[in-house]
């Protein structure tokens, strides 16, 4: 739990837009209204911004000549008379956060003992001739509770599991706590449930795996970067499971670029120091290629033998493989949905690495639950979807989470506007001044050509090619290969894109139509560009006008600019869309009542206390 402290300053004489005020105060929390009445509220009246804040007991009138701050001083709200001229005024934010989620005016919350209410902001009150801070929350029928600070644990933000907006409850009723109580004692049934599959495979034994130190310095001395804080205790978490006799099943969640894979090929290399095989599966031909360039890379001095299947490998080397797979001659191999056909087997598989495991199919997925039962499962994900998400912050699954951004990595400055050809020309033109590349997402394949040649006639220096997953894919991979050697100039692509090359000079990202994605489709997206030390630019563009869900996500990317913000993408992605059946019908309802976060706490705290 913690509450931001920034604010924004004001004083008599200061330079500053009008407008860029009214920005700060949407940004900060607050709240435009047409009437003032309560804290962190503003209204904009001809030349003059009101300001309910929780700084003063009483509001202030900002008043502007031009873009100059001529007077601010206090008013009383109920006689709007003058009280107090005053040289400045700090105006702190209106936001809190608690369990990593931003809550904001106008929020709705969940008090644990009083149900569901409304976020009113932070608000001053004289208690015992001293003045102190609460949190207002407002209920039905209007009634509010005042929180003091030091105890907004008890509250969450209401995460949804639809669209529905739920009934606010009513202060002092009995009919929350009777609700509570009957979904507590659904959650214990379904901790129960979830524990006993959690006890199946406790019972599935496997030998103990030994790590070799040997190995493992070996890796860390030919590792280009210093392991980061988290990166350390992941690969420690791993080798902890890794020396059980219980297979592991940890989901590890960290944005694109931020060492997962390198975490992968640790425990890769101690299952086969331990004479095991290891799989490794990516969703797109383009990330089993790159995953397959940067493991043998890492292991080439190592006595291992790694081989790739997927369609940029021919029919018959394929079969090569898949015999020397059956027979223990390949170590690890890396692949697409490839490695799940019914021809493949392995001579003893010890370790499966899933990348993005939400992007395989029902079928695949059946499949794999048949790969799983005694081998150790790693799953990485920069966005997981919300049943993953769900089922890892309840306790039933083991989960690492890696924020922690590699030295020298630089926030990627994201804007949203409307698609204007002049712009997009300005920032290709601004990128390949500095010696970059650009990736151009215009998702539609019928006219990516005639977009590709238009903008060719613009920069006819440039080279620039097109890449979709309809092309073939020896031109695909020749496409991209000479893509990531710095032949190409502009990347006109669909979104294969998404899990694609590691380019540290592709440092410009244009998306067309980004109001047609999903939030964690578009975080994916952004996070191809700002692999190097430079400063990166993402535009996400549209063409109509944005309302409601949409612009929400939009707006979501550009607050969400610091390195490491994959797993808030995955929850904010679960706050717009709703986090939908996730565990089926009979839980919906409870999960509804709730909160997908104090019913996810609940469940959490109930697997604790009966895996003791």
């Amino acid at each position: 739990m913690s509450i931001k402290f920034q604010k924004l300053k004001l004083s008599i004489g200061q330079k500053i837009k009008f407008d860029e005020v009214i920005i700060q105060l949407h940004n900060l929390g607050y709240e435009r209204v047409e009437h003032l009445n309560n804290f962190g509220q503003f209204l904009v009246t001809g030349g003059l911004i009101k300001i309910y804040s929780a700084a003063v007991i009483n509001p202030v009138i900002v008043d502007f000549f031009g873009n100059q701050i001529e007077k601010i001083y206090s008013y009383n709200l109920a006689t709007n008379t003058k009280i107090d001229n005053l040289q400045m005024i700090d105006i702190p934010d209106n936001i809190i956060e608690i369990d990593g989620n931003l809550i904001r005016y106008g929020d709705l919350v969940v008090h644990v003992n009083h149900g569901i209410g409304i976020y009113r902001g932070k608000i001053l009150k004289k208690i015992n001739q001293k003045i102190k801070e609460f949190i207002a929350i407002e209920y039905l029928n209007g009634d509010y509770l005042y929180l003091p600070l030091n105890i907004i644990d008890k509250i969450t933000k209401y995460l949804g599991v639809s669209r529905r907006v739920p009934r606010l409850s009513r202060l002092g009723s009995i009919v929350w706590e009777k609700t509570k109580k009957k979904v507590e004692a659904s959650i214990w049934a379904l901790a129960k449930e979830l524990l006993e599959v959690y006890a199946k495979r406790e019972i599935i034994k496997r030998k103990r795996y030994h790590i070799d130190w040997d190995w493992d310095q070996k890796l860390r001395a030919t590792f280009e970067h210093f392991e980061t804080p988290d990166q350390e205790r992941t690969i420690t978490e791993i080798y902890s499971d890794l020396e059980h006799g219980i297979p592991m099943d940890r989901l590890l969640v960290g944005d694109v670029g931020f060492g997962k894979t390198e975490v992968a090929v640790r425990a890769a290399a101690q299952v086969i120091s331990n004479g095991a095989q290891v799989a490794i599966l990516a969703p797109t031909t383009i990330l089993s290629r790159q995953h397959l360039v940067t493991i043998a890379e890492r292991l080439k001095d190592f006595p291992v033998k790694v081989a790739e299947l997927s369609r940029f490998v021919s029919q018959e080397k394929q079969k090569g493989i898949i015999e020397d797979l059956s027979l223990g001659k390949i170590d690890l191999i890396v692949g697409t949905h490839r490695l799940l056909k019914q021809d493949i087997c392995f001579r003893n598989l010890g370790l499966l690495v899933i990348d993005e495991e939400q992007r395989f199919g029902v079928k695949d997925k059946e499949r794999l639950k048949g790969l799983k039962n005694d081998v150790d499962v790693l799953s990485l994900s920069a966005t997981p979807i919300p049943r993953t998400l769900f089922i890892a912050l309840s306790g039933i699954r083991q989960i690492s989470i890696i924020k922690t951004p590699p030295a020298g990595r630089i926030s990627i400055q994201t804007h949203v506007e409307k698609y204007q050809v002049e712009r997009a020309k300005e920032y290709i033109s601004r990128e390949l001044k500095r010696g970059g590349q650009v990736y151009f997402l215009h998702n539609d394949i019928k006219t990516i050509e005639a977009k590709a040649k238009e903008f060719e006639r613009y920069f006819p220096k440039a080279v620039v090619a097109i890449a979709h997953g309809q092309m073939p894919e020896e031109k695909l991979a020749t496409t991209m290969a000479e893509f990531a050697a710095g032949g190409i100039d502009i990347l006109f692509c669909s979104t294969i894109i998404e899990n694609g090359l590691d380019i540290p000079t592709v440092n410009t990202l244009i998306t067309e139509d980004a109001d047609n994605f999903g939030l964690s489709q578009l975080y994916q997206i952004r996070g191809r560009i700002g692999r190097g030390k430079n400063q990166a630019f993402a535009y996400f563009t549209f063409k109509k006008n944005l309302v409601g869900n949409a612009y929400k996500r939009l707006q979501i990317l550009v607050e969400k600019t610091d390195l490491g913000s994959g797993f808030d993408i995955a929850y904010s992605d679960l706050e717009i869309r709703g986090g939908g059946n996730i565990l089926g019908r009979q839980q919906h309802g409870n999960m509804e009542e709730l909160g997908l976060i104090l019913y996810t706490k609940l469940l959490n705290q109930a697997v604790e206390k009966l895996k003791h």
